[in-house]
């Protein structure tokens, strides 16, 4: 059981929790591995808080159209500075669900240094939309609720990301810093969202919508949803590449191509352009269909990696699905 008073932290959001985590317990000069792709927010993060990221790449697997940790990778950028391997799952931006041996791998590696940390970023563990796949805690594995930070909210599950009301959950002895720079950020989370967030986490149990609860609702109707999406890109040519939760598809565009005149624009935010960029701005201005580059989620060495992969997100009405479907059909299909 956790303890409400001494090991959990409730916070303006995940992203104030991921915060708070790296500046309470991050020394200027500590590394943190980030597995690549990495939600961009991270980055920024660590540097704010002194710390350099550490990048060691994903496998893409072409064959099985999914990315699958390498473990021996991972325990090679493991240095005397490193504090945190940051653990994001279901991950963002690829929707990979982290199964269950590849957390005892990341175990391992952590249990072979005796001051590595986790943060383990869960934010979108009740979205867990693939058939026969589950969500596992981190923090559940042998030794590592003390080793572990994790992280998540209620923004992603309830659809309430302007409510800012998310935690951190972890030993007393990572808690406690975090819960002592808490009241210097911010005093405390809103009470009225707290109060409400108290009693939808109880009702969200219940049956709801024909189905089990809540949670098996959301995960069904996301399912709906990402298929309805991927069957549209996959009728404009695109390769949309395995998600087992989140509402996010990273789709392989290898197949599409970027005109000429697109490729040598330069914008402020892309002055280099690459070819995910301007596929994005391609797809925005001539298709009226917006999506993200993937270059974003990797760090400079390796940017080249994300070139012919764009992240579209489901979280949207089945109208509009359908539409941005018809619109990518009719202009690449």
């Amino acid at each position: 059981e956790v303890e409400p008073m001494s090991e959990v932290t409730v916070t303006v959001g995940a992203s104030q929790a991921l915060f708070l985590t790296l500046q309470a317990l991050l020394n200027p000069g500590d590394e943190v591995i980030l597995l690549e792709p990495a939600f961009d927010l991270y980055y920024g993060q660590i540097r704010l808080a002194g710390g350099t990221a550490v990048p060691v790449a994903l496998t893409h697997d072409v064959e099985a159209g999914e990315w699958k940790l390498d473990a021996e990778a991972l325990r090679a950028a493991v240095t005397p500075r490193t504090k945190f391997i940051v653990l994001n799952s279901p991950h963002n931006p690829t929707g990979k669900a982290f199964t269950k041996p590849d957390m005892e791998a990341i175990a391992e590696v952590v249990r072979e240094h005796d001051d590595l940390l986790v943060i383990s970023d869960e934010v979108y563990k009740y979205i867990i939309h693939a058939e026969g796949v589950s969500h596992h805690h981190f923090a559940a594995l042998p030794g590592m609720f003390d080793r572990t930070v994790t992280i998540s909210s209620a923004g992603k599950t309830f659809s309430i990301t302007g409510w800012q009301a998310g935690w951190c959950i972890g030993p007393a002895r990572l808690i406690k810093p975090i819960q002592l720079l808490l009241p210097y950020v911010q005093f405390c989370v809103s009470t009225p969202m707290q109060q409400a967030l108290s009693r939808v986490l109880s009702l969200a149990d219940e049956p709801f919508e024909g189905h089990d609860s809540y949670y098996k609702w959301l995960s069904e109707m996301y399912r709906k949803k990402r298929k309805l999406l991927a069957d549209g890109l996959e009728s404009a040519g695109m390769k949309p590449l395995r998600g087992d939760g989140g509402f996010f598809i990273f789709a392989d565009t290898s197949d599409i191509e970027v005109p000429e005149a697109y490729l040598r624009q330069s914008t402020p935010a892309a002055p280099k352009m690459t070819r995910d960029w301007a596929l994005c701005r391609y797809l925005a201005m001539e298709a009226g269909v917006l999506a993200i580059p993937s270059s974003p989620f990797f760090s400079p060495q390796n940017r080249d990696l994300g070139g012919n992969f764009v992240r579209f997100a489901f979280c949207k009405s089945d109208e509009t699905l359908s539409l941005a479907s018809e619109k990518l059909k009719e202009h690449f299909g």
